[in-house]
C-alpha cells in the first residue's frame, strides 16, 4: 500500500474505470528505483527514511542492496504494519522502524530519503525540515526527496488560505497514479465499508482522488525528485 506519485513508462488512457494493480505496482517500484539511483545506494550504507509509510521503500531497498535502513513514522498503524511486514520478509536485522517525529532523530546517516513527506510539513517548518536532513547526514552524504509542487503564485496563495486537501486530507500541509488508485478504491468500496469506515470518509477520499487528478491534468501541480549532497 503506497499512494505517493508513481513513474509510468507511457501515458495512461483517459477516464480510467478499471484498476490494473500490476501496472500500478510496477510504476510504484519504478519510483523507488529512481530514488535509489539518485542515492547511489551501497551495501555498506545506513539510510534514514523520513516518513516511512507502510514499509515498501525500506523492504525493496534492503532486498536489492543489502543496506541498513531506519524508518520514521508518527502513525501507529504504519508503525505496526511496517514491523509485521519486515518480520515476514525476514529483514528485522536490517530494518529498524521508529515511532518518532523526524525532529527527534539524533543519528548520523550515509543517505536520507523522504517521499512526499514535505507536503505535510507546512511551509513554516521547511527550514526545520531541511536543516534536520542536513544535520542527520554525514559529510559527503546524499539526500533525495520526492515532492508535489505548484506554481509560485499558487503556492503563495495556498499559504494564506484553506482548501479541501488542507482541511480533510493533509491538515497543516502544503502542496497519473491517482486515476488508478481511484479505480482500485471504487472496486473495493464494499470491503472498505465492511472495515467500519463511514460513507462520509469514503466520499471525502473519492473527491480527493478526482481533485488531484484534475490538478495534475491541468498543470496546477506536478511532482519532482530532487537530490542533494552535503559537502562538509
Amino acid at each position: 500500500m503506497t499512494y505517493s506519485c508513481a513513474i509510468f513508462e507511457e501515458p495512461l488512457p483517459k477516464n480510467i474505470t478499471k484498476s490494473d494493480m500490476k501496472l500500478l505496482n510496477d510504476a510504484q517500484m519504478r519510483k523507488y528505483d529512481a530514488l535509489f539511483e539518485r542515492l547511489n545506494i551501497k551495501s555498506t550504507d545506513h539510510i534514514l527514511e523520513i516518513g516511512c509509510g507502510w514499509g515498501h521503500c525500506a523492504i525493496r531497498a534492503v532486498q536489492r542492496f543489502g543496506c541498513k535502513w531506519t524508518g520514521l513514522t508518527i502513525s501507529v498503524q504504519q508503525f505496526e504494519l511496517c514491523k509485521k511486514r519486515i518480520k515476514d520478509a525476514g529483514l528485522e536485522d536490517k530494518i529498524d522502524i521508529k515511532f518518532l517525529d523526524y525532529r527527534g532523530e539524533t543519528g548520523i546517516y550515509d543517505k536520507i530519503v523522504s517521499i512526499e513527506m514535505i507536503e505535510a510539513v507546512g511551509h513554516e517548518y521547511f527550514p526545520v525540515y531541511f536543516s534536520t536532513i542536513r544535520d542527520r547526514l554525514r559529510p559527503g552524504g546524499i539526500a533525495a526527496i520526492q515532492a508535489i509542487y505548484s506554481a509560485d503564485e499558487l503556492a503563495e496563495r495556498s499559504k494564506n488560505s484553506s482548501d479541501f486537501i488542507k482541511k480533510h486530507i493533509f491538515p497543516g500541509g502544503d502542496m497519473p497514479s491517482i486515476d488508478l488508485w481511484n479505480a482500485a478504491w471504487q472496486e473495493r468500496r464494499p470491503k472498505i465499508l465492511s472495515l467500519g469506515y463511514s460513507n462520509r470518509l469514503i466520499r471525502k477520499w473519492e473527491f480527493y482522488f478526482v481533485l488531484c487528478s484534475a490538478l495534475f491534468e491541468y498543470g496546477n501541480i506536478d511532482v519532482a525528485q530532487i537530490s542533494f549532497v552535503k559537502e562538509f
